[in-house]
């Protein structure tokens, strides 16, 4: 996600905040989501593919976190509504948190590039992002390597530009905007449908919010983030 240039240093990351906790501690609750237009669960493609809805609609939506250490980042949580596909069906129970989640991600990036200014930090990374189909459920916040335990049905790379508004000490707001290309969409089995994660050179936009909390100058921080995603082109 060449040279890379010499580590990167902040004063200051994003956390809770006024009403963005409180819309973040709903994401929580409620499993999802809503920025901009909300992924509706449409009848899948002839070919079984989903999360390719058009028209400005989102292709699927997300809750997460980010792990910072020093330049580097890992991404991993759930995702929350897939266009094509019954928010039921995203879940093994009535409860709608990670834990119950049958479709999750997990990445990693490097940042490579950083401005301060006037309390904005606006910071550039590359990656990817794999997601994993987990029948079960079974993923947990407390071990982000559960977000990957599962069967590898696609992958991303990403781009990825953040704009953080410091609104405290150690605490802010982010703005958060990836440009992904699919490079792996995987068919697989669902109840008995096989369905397949968008295709390969599927391109789309996500952008998300959230909290962050700065655990040491080093930096250590981490983002609790909710977000979307809409299609930008084909490949």
């Amino acid at each position: 996600m060449g040279d890379r240039p010499k580590r990167i240093t902040r004063r200051k990351v994003l956390a809770d905040s006024g009403k963005a906790a409180a819309a973040t501690a709903a994401a929580s609750v409620m499993g999802w989501v809503e920025i901009g237009n909300p992924a509706r669960a449409a009848a899948a493609s002839p070919s079984g593919e989903v999360g390719t809805a058009t028209g400005g609609k989102n292709a699927f939506e997300y809750v997460g976190q980010v792990d910072q250490d020093g330049d580097d980042l890992t991404s991993y949580g759930y995702l929350s509504a897939i266009a094509g596909l019954d928010v039921s069906q995203l879940f093994t129970s009535d409860t709608h948190d990670e834990t119950t989640a049958r479709i999750t991600y997990y990445g990693t990036a490097a940042l490579y590039a950083r401005v301060e200014f006037n309390g904005l930090f606006i910071i550039d990374a590359d990656g990817s992002v794999q997601y994993y189909f987990l029948p079960n459920g079974g993923a947990s916040f407390d071990d982000p390597s559960s977000f990957k335990s599962g069967t590898l049905i696609a992958g991303d790379t990403a781009k990825f530009h953040d704009v953080l508004s410091v609104t405290a000490p150690d605490t802010g707001m982010p703005y958060l905007t990836a440009a992904l290309r699919r490079t792996k969409a995987i068919p697989f089995v669902m109840d008995g449908v096989t369905y397949r994660f968008g295709h390969v050179g599927l391109l789309e936009r996500s952008t998300a919010t959230g909290l962050s909390t700065r655990l040491d100058p080093k930096p250590t921080s981490k983002l609790t983030l909710g977000g979307d995603a809409v299609v930008t082109g084909h490949g």
